[in-house]
C-alpha cells in the first residue's frame, strides 16, 4: 500500500562506477519521485535528501492529495503503449470498432487500413470504457457489488459493463474490444485506474484524454490535428455568457471543444440543483462525420457527472455539411453495409439504452468549431457535401471555409461564434468570401494569435488563429476589434492563465504584458486593408510591429502605389516550366555558387558570343579526372534567351552577364538531354505546338526587373529581393516580372524593393501559413507604397543603385544582424530548457553594408528616419525571424 517510484535523471548514466561518485550523484542531481500511499499520492522534483525530507513530512502530517492530471495522463499514456505493443487485431475486430474502415482512414488522407491505427482506437476505447465505470462506480458503489478489484477476468469485467449497460450508457459500450486485449493488461489497467483516484480530475480529464493518450505515429497515420484544451477553454469562455445557452459543435472530434462548453455553462450556473442533465439533453450538441468521434464525445460528455443518469446526448454521426436548421437529421449512425450488416439509419442516433430517436438541430446561440483544414483538392469531395456553400464561400476555399458557412445558417440572431480557423482566413483571394461573412455580415470582436507555437491544434504545421464574432444586424458604433498574441507557449498555461486571459481580452483595449499583447482598430480601418488583415496581427509583438509601420508611414508620404493601368497589370508570372519535367531540358544554371545548382539538371560550364556549353549535374560535380570527353555538351546559343531560374545564391542586384539560360526552340543535342533526364513526354516536348506556346509566353514576360516570388528570410541562401539586368531577361516563375519600361525607375525600383522599406512592408503583410518559404502575391506587393513620384527620387535612387550595384551581400540574416545564428541558439535554449544560456550575445549588429546601403536610400528619399530608427526596425525583424523560425510541432 506504501511505495514510491524513482525516476533518475538520464545524465546519471555517465557517472562513473565508484561508490563516492555515485553517492554524490544521488546527493547532488534532482529526481523525478512518484509517492504512493492510500491517503496521499503526490509527485515531487529535487534531490533525493530534499524529497526524503519532504516526504517525512507529508507522512506525518497527514497530509492529503491525488496526483496531477499530467502524472495521470503520462501513466496512462505509458499503459497505452504497453497495451497496443501487445494487442492482435482481427478483421472481426475492425468491423465493431468502426463502421467505415475507408472513410475513417480516407478522410485523413491514409491510403490503407494500418494496423497500428485500429490498435489504437480499440485499446483508447477500452481505456475509455474503464475509465467511466470507475467513476460512475464513484457515484453509484452498489454496481460494483461482488466486484472485486484484485481478482480480474474478462468474465467480470463484462458484467460489470453489462450492469452499467442495463441502467443506461449503451453507446459507451457498444463496442467490445476485450477479446482483442491480453489479460494481463486488462488487469493491470484496472488496477492503475482504480488507484489513480481519477474522480478528483473528471472535469480536466475528458477533453484532454484521446489527443494527450495518441502515439505520435498514429497521430501522424490519422493526420489528427485536434484542439489544443487551451483553446477550447479560451474559447468557451469567451462566447458562452449565459448557463442556458445551446452550444452547437458540428465537427466535435474528440469532444474537447463540447466538454470545455459544458464547464463553462457549470461555471456559470447559480442554481442548487445539478445541470448535468439539462445540459446533455438539451444544450449541447455534436457533430461528427467519424463514428468513434461520435462514441468519444458522448463518453466524454457522460463521464463528466456519472452521478446523475441521463438518457441521451445530442452527439450524432453526420456530414455536418448536408444539416439543415430545425429538420431531423436522418441518416444517423450507418451500418457496416460493406461487411454485410445492415443497422436502420432513417433516424438520428439511439440514446442510452440503444433506443431510437430522433436529433433536431434548431438555430443556437453558440457554435464552436475546429473544423477540419483539408484542401477541396485532396479528394474530399467523395466522402463530404461541398456545393452547397460552393457560392458562399468560393470554390477554392478548404473545408473550414464551408463550415463557417453552415456556422451562419444554424447561429441565432446575437448568436456567437468562436472557431479555430486557419489564419490565411485573414488575407488573399481565396478566403475573401469567407472573410466577408466574418467582417461584414458578423460582427467581429476578438482575433486571436499564439506567438510560441503554430497555434491552437495540436501538432500542426500551419498557423491558426481563434476568431470569436457575433451574429447580428444590428451594427454597433465606433466598433472595434481585438487583434491579441498571446505571448507564451500554450503548454505551459493553465486554467488560472485562461482566465486572466479571457478577463483581460475583454476589459482591456490595450495591453502590452508578459502573457499577452491586445490592440484594437476600428471596423473601418480594418476594412481598409480587407485583403491583408495581416496588418494587424503579423508577427510576434505588436510594439516591435509598430516599429515597423513607423518606417511604413514616413515612406508613404513620399512614395506612391506600384501602378495597374494595363490588362496584363504591372506583376506578372515568370515563365513556368510545365508539363512537369521540362525544366531539365529548358533551363541552363549558372553555377555562381553550390545553391544555385542544387535543384538544376544542366549546369553552365563555359560560353562564347555564339556557343553555350553544359554539363549534367552530376558529370558537373565530378572531378577533372573523373570526367568523361564526352560529358560536356554544346548547344547554340541563339536557341536560348537569357533567364533567372532562381534568386537563390544572387549576392549582388546587378545581374547583367550573370543569368542563366532557357530554351526558346529545339537545339542541337535535345535528344539527349531528354534521354538522360528521362523524360517521359518526349513526343510533346518536340512537337512544334510546344515550341510555339513556349515562344508566345516567353514574349509577354520580357523585362529587366524582377522580384522574388518565395522568400525564405531565415536561409543562409537568401541575400536579395529584386535584380536588374541592363539586358532584357526571360525569368521563370521563381520570380516575379515587373513589367517596367524605363530603365532608370527599374533600377530605381531595384533599390527599393531590397530597402527596409520592403522589409517592413513584408514582415508586416507576409503570410504566416507555415512560416519558412513565404509567398509574395501580387495583392501583396500592390498594397506597398513604394514607387518612386519624383525625377530627383529616381535620380537619387539610380546613384544609390550605381553605387551599391556589384556589392556582394551576405545573407538577408547576417545583413540584420551579424550575431543571428548566436542569438537565434540563445533565445531557444533559455525557452526549452528554462536555463539561461552561457552565450553572451549582446545588443543588434547589423552589417555595415546593410546600415550604409539604407541609410543612402533613407538619404535619397529625404526621408527623416535616423540610424536608430533602422536599428530599431532591423531588431524588430530579428525578433520575429527568431520566434517563426524556432516554431515546432508538438
Amino acid at each position: 500500500k506504501y511505495g514510491m517510484i524513482i525516476f533518475l535523471p538520464d545524465s546519471i548514466r555517465s557517472i562513473s562506477v565508484e561508490e563516492k561518485s555515485i553517492y554524490k550523484a544521488i546527493k547532488t542531481k534532482k529526481a523525478y519521485v512518484i509517492l504512493d500511499t492510500p491517503d496521499t499520492q503526490k509527485e515531487f522534483f529535487d534531490t533525493l535528501p530534499e524529497t526524503f525530507e519532504k516526504i517525512e513530512n507529508v507522512l506525518k502530517q497527514k497530509i492529503r492529495s491525488t496526483y496531477s492530471l499530467k502524472t495521470v495522463l503520462t501513466l496512462l499514456r505509458e499503459q497505452i503503449n504497453d497495451i497496443m505493443r501487445e494487442t492482435k487485431i482481427t478483421d472481426v475486430d475492425i468491423t465493431n470498432i468502426i463502421t467505415d474502415d475507408e472513410l475513417f482512414l480516407g478522410i485523413s488522407a491514409s491510403k490503407h487500413k494500418d494496423e497500428n491505427v485500429i490498435k489504437f482506437i480499440s485499446t483508447y476505447i477500452f481505456l475509455s470504457q474503464v475509465l467511466f465505470a470507475r467513476l460512475y462506480g464513484i457515484e453509484h458503489p452498489a454496481i460494483l457489488s461482488g466486484f472485486n478489484i484484485r481478482d480480474i477476468t474478462k468474465e467480470n469485467i463484462r458484467e460489470l459493463f453489462r450492469r452499467i449497460t442495463e441502467i443506461n450508457y449503451r453507446p459507451i459500450y457498444k463496442f467490445d474490444v476485450l477479446d482483442a486485449i491480453p489479460e494481463n493488461y486488462i488487469k493491470d489497467t484496472f488496477t492503475l485506474i482504480w488507484n489513480l483516484k481519477i474522480e478528483n480530475i473528471r472535469y480536466e480529464l475528458p477533453g484532454r484524454l484521446f489527443h494527450e493518450l495518441m502515439p505520435n505515429e498514429i497521430r501522424k497515420m490519422l493526420a489528427a490535428f485536434y484542439t489544443r484544451p487551451v483553446a477550447a477553454e479560451i474559447l468557451s469562455c469567451l462566447t458562452i455568457n449565459d448557463p442556458y445557452a445551446t452550444v452547437y459543435d458540428p465537427a466535435c472530434g474528440s469532444g474537447t471543444i463540447l466538454t470545455a462548453a459544458y464547464r463553462r455553462k457549470h461555471e456559470l450556473w447559480k442554481h442548487s440543483e445539478d445541470p448535468h442533465k439539462l445540459f446533455c439533453e438539451n444544450q449541447i450538441y455534436g457533430t461528427d462525420i467519424m463514428p468513434f468521434a461520435v462514441n468519444l464525445t458522448t463518453a466524454n460528455l457522460a463521464s463528466l457527472n456519472p452521478k446523475i443518469t441521463i438518457e441521451k446526448v445530442n452527439i450524432v454521426r453526420e456530414d455536418s455539411l448536408k444539416l439543415t436548421p430545425n429538420e431531423p437529421i436522418k441518416n444517423g449512425l450507418s451500418g457496416l453495409g460493406k461487411y454485410g450488416i445492415t443497422i436502420s439509419s432513417d433516424i438520428s442516433g439511439r440514446n442510452m439504452r440503444g433506443e431510437k430517436y430522433k436529433v433536431i438541430l434548431g438555430l443556437m446561440d453558440v457554435i464552436l468549431m475546429n473544423p477540419p483544414f483539408t484542401k477541396i483538392e485532396r479528394g474530399i469531395k467523395k466522402y463530404i457535401k461541398i456545393d452547397r456553400f460552393k457560392s458562399s464561400v468560393g470554390g477554392e476555399i478548404g473545408l473550414w471555409g464551408h463550415f463557417i458557412a453552415l456556422a451562419n445558417e444554424f447561429l441565432k440572431e446575437n448568436g456567437m461564434f468562436g472557431g479555430v480557423i486557419p489564419i490565411n482566413i485573414l488575407r488573399g483571394r481565396e478566403s475573401e468570401k469567407v472573410r466577408k461573412i466574418v467582417f461584414e455580415e458578423w460582427v467581429p470582436l476578438y482575433v486571436i494569435k499564439s506567438t510560441m507555437n503554430y497555434g491552437f491544434s495540436e501538432s500542426s504545421e500551419y498557423r491558426d488563429v481563434l476568431i470569436i464574432a457575433k451574429k447580428t444586424k444590428e451594427k454597433p458604433v465606433n466598433h472595434k476589434v481585438k487583434f491579441v498574441l498571446i505571448k507564451k507557449d500554450l503548454n505551459s498555461l493553465n486554467i488560472e492563465n485562461v482566465k486572466r486571459i479571457c478577463d483581460r481580452i475583454k476589459t482591456s483595449s490595450k495591453l502590452n504584458d508578459s502573457l499577452l499583447e491586445i490592440r484594437s482598430y476600428p471596423i473601418e480601418e480594418i476594412n481598409k486593408h480587407f485583403t491583408n488583415m495581416m496588418w494587424f496581427i503579423s508577427g510576434s509583438s505588436f510594439e516591435d510591429k509598430e516599429v515597423l509601420i513607423n518606417i511604413i508611414r514616413k515612406s508613404e508620404n513620399v512614395l506612391d502605389s506600384f501602378p495597374c493601368n494595363n490588362d496584363r497589370g504591372y506583376f506578372i508570372e515568370g515563365y513556368r516550366p510545365v508539363p512537369k519535367g521540362v525544366s531539365k531540358f529548358m533551363f541552363i544554371t549558372r553555377p555562381i555558387n553550390e545553391n544555385r545548382i542544387e535543384k538544376s539538371f544542366l549546369v553552365l560550364v563555359n560560353e562564347t558570343d555564339k556557343k553555350i556549353f553544359a554539363e549534367t549535374k552530376m558529370m558537373y560535380e565530378m572531378s577533372e579526372i573523373s570526367k568523361s570527353k564526352n560529358s560536356i555538351f554544346e548547344f547554340d546559343k541563339n536557341k536560348f534567351v537569357p533567364t533567372i531560374r532562381t534568386p537563390v545564391g544572387l549576392t549582388i542586384m546587378d545581374i547583367t552577364g550573370k543569368h542563366d539560360y532557357l530554351a526558346k526552340s529545339p537545339y542541337k543535342n535535345i535528344e539527349k538531354i531528354l534521354k538522360i533526364s528521362k523524360f517521359n513526354k518526349v513526343n510533346k516536348s518536340l512537337h512544334s505546338t510546344y515550341w510555339n506556346d513556349v515562344k508566345k509566353e516567353l514574349s509577354k514576360i520580357k523585362t529587366k526587373v524582377v522580384v522574388s516570388r518565395r522568400i525564405n528570410p531565415f536561409s543562409p541562401n537568401t541575400h536579395l529581393i529584386a535584380f536588374f539586368s541592363e539586358n532584357d531577361i526571360f525569368p521563370s516563375n521563381q520570380v516575379n516580372v515587373i513589367l517596367e519600361n524605363d530603365e532608370m525607375i527599374a533600377k530605381a525600383l531595384t533599390v527599393l524593393l531590397n530597402s527596409i522599406f520592403f522589409l517592413a512592408y513584408f514582415f508586416n503583410l507576409k503570410e504566416e501559413t507555415t512560416g519558412r518559404y513565404i509567398d509574395i502575391r501580387f495583392y501583396d506587393l500592390y498594397l506597398m507604397k513604394l514607387y518612386p513620384t519624383t525625377k530627383k527620387q529616381v535620380k537619387n535612387l539610380v546613384e544609390v543603385f550605381e553605387k551599391f550595384k556589384n556589392t556582394e551581400f551576405p545573407s538577408l540574416r547576417e545583413q540584420l544582424d551579424e550575431h543571428f545564428n548566436e542569438r537565434y541558439a540563445t533565445f531557444w535554449i533559455s525557452k526549452r530548457k528554462r536555463i539561461k544560456s552561457l552565450i553572451s550575445v549582446g545588443p543588434i549588429k547589423p552589417h555595415p553594408l546593410r546600415l550604409d546601403f539604407d541609410k543612402a536610400v533613407v538619404k535619397a528619399l529625404d526621408l527623416p528616419i535616423s540610424q536608430e530608427d533602422l536599428l530599431k526596425a532591423y531588431e524588430a525583424i530579428i525578433k520575429d525571424m527568431i520566434i517563426t523560425r524556432g516554431l515546432k510541432k508538438d
